[in-house]
């Protein structure tokens, strides 16, 4: 999956660690302008339209400060951020 673009939704304090102190939103297409969803646990691009729309996943990430933050500086997110993509 090729990220072409993302466009900020807004933050919210984090309720994780101390030192992670947002979390940031973000809804990400790829370069045919997918929206991300989940289906079947699995995370897929494809154009959501109408009512489907509402599937679309926005994708949370804080920084990550405490597993190996120089190899993996950042830790994403999906469903509010309560499930981590790896």
């Amino acid at each position: 999956l090729l990220l072409l673009c993302a466009e900020a939704e807004g933050f919210a304090p984090c309720q994780a660690p101390a030192l992670q102190t947002k979390v940031f939103q973000y809804r990400i297409w790829d370069v045919n302008q997918k929206s991300l969803y989940l289906r079947d646990d699995q995370l897929l691009a494809g154009h959501l339209q109408g009512a489907n729309a509402a599937l679309e996943e926005k994708v949370f990430w804080v920084p990550n400060r405490a597993f190996e933050p120089a190899r993996l500086p950042v830790i994403l997110g999906i469903r509010n951020g309560t499930r981590c993509l790896g």
